[in-house]
């Protein structure tokens, strides 16, 4: 479903190591057909896409050069309720239909389809997966305000691993069940502070990984990258998390995200058109391209020992950053766009240049640890 922004801001601590992305590349806008592209997946050199309610029980597949819609397929004995993300084995297709901003469905479904015909026919029947979260037990409708919404799945092996969008406290749940016909029970494996709604996941067998995508409160798009997995408890790895609202924009609500191969990946974001802290945000439906090859990270201890700290703010001609060593420092606007660059190791930034506003900081560290941070030009 069409995901509404919050215009409540609030801070929360979260533990994880910050991560960077290299190369975010923005490839081309997508068709007026898919704006709502909703789940994404790469498969034999073409993508996929799908929206999500509000459409025909229908796949697009996409030139991943030119962008446009190369075949529809239709799926004839599905229903697109609200269909979130997409993902495959080497056998088979399987489309999460299970979008619940209001907490109350009970007819959560997975739809798994032979990739063999997928490939050779443009009208498809499907298998069908059905499920609830052995976890609840309250099915009122609470619009935006359940932790019972999913907008991203994985195969795992043999699981199909869901994480949840959970609107009341901005944690991800993860839960596990087979990807075997008939009705099951979805087993919770994980919780984890994300700090934000996932809207997407990706798994990476090369370096046994996810990929998650979202997007904060404040309309920060993120991806938060989990290496070392142990489905046990799925957030017991290495966590690294990458801001990416300076590479795609204030307000962006990226949805799918796909493995292209080892360490390369494609983005989508849906077509936005809101209000955001009384500044309109008009986004068009746009894949993008990057590369994670080069996450590093500080160690804990490096981590713990930084006391980052931004002054004064709010400023009006210098402002002062203590706590890391300095590699770049970056000034951006918030719709994204790049004012002031500086890439020598000083300590301040003269932004006396800027208008009254407010900006985002992005400080890249000697390690490449990326941290973003806002301030206020007086």
């Amino acid at each position: 479903m069409k995901s509404k922004l919050f215009l409540l801001c609030f801070l929360l601590f979260c533990f994880s190591l910050e991560a960077q992305i290299e190369n975010i590349t923005e490839k081309y806008n997508l068709p007026n057909t898919v704006s709502e592209t909703s789940g994404l997946l790469f498969l034999k050199g073409t993508l996929i896409t799908h929206n999500d309610s509000g459409d025909d029980a229908n796949l697009y597949e996409l030139d991943t050069l030119s962008g446009s819609i190369s075949r529809t397929i239709s799926i004839t004995n599905a229903t697109n309720v609200d269909w979130e993300d997409i993902t495959q084995d080497e056998t088979y297709i399987y489309i999460g239909d299970f979008g619940n901003n209001n907490g109350n469905r009970q007819d959560l479904k997975v739809y798994k389809i032979l990739k063999t015909d997928y490939i050779n026919n443009t009208s498809i029947t499907a298998e069908i997966i059905s499920f609830s979260y052995e976890d609840q037990s309250d099915f009122s409708s609470k619009p935006n305000n359940s932790n019972f919404d999913a907008e991203a799945i994985s195969v795992y092996n043999d699981e199909l691993i869901i994480f949840s969008k959970n609107w009341t406290d901005n944690t991800v749940n993860a839960y596990s069940m087979p990807k075997t016909i008939g009705t099951h029970s979805a087993k919770k494996i994980g919780n984890y502070n994300s700090n934000g709604l996932i809207t997407g996941s990706a798994y990476n067998s090369n370096d046994n990984s996810f990929l998650l995508s979202g997007y904060n409160t404040s309309g920060s798009p993120f991806v938060i990258y989990m290496a070392n997995v142990d489905i046990q408890n799925i957030f017991n790895g290495t966590i690294e998390r990458t801001e990416l609202v300076s590479a795609i924009g204030i307000g962006s609500q990226i949805e799918g995200i796909t493995v292209i191969d080892e360490g390369k990946y494609f983005l989508s974001r849906e077509e936005v058109n809101t209000v955001f802290n009384g500044i309109p945000i008009v986004l068009s439906q746009k894949l993008y391209r990057f590369d994670n090859g080069s996450f590093t990270a500080l160690n804990i201890e490096d981590y713990n020992s930084i006391n980052l700290k931004i002054y004064p703010n709010p400023t009006q001609e210098i402002l002062y950053i203590n706590g890391i060593e300095i590699k770049k420092i970056t000034v951006f606007d918030m719709h994204g766009k790049t004012l002031l660059k500086q890439k020598k190791s000083s300590n301040q930034i003269l932004i006396k240049a800027l208008t009254t506003g407010t900006y985002f900081l992005k400080i890249v560290s000697k390690y490449n640890t990326i941290i973003t941070k806002k301030f206020i030009k007086n």
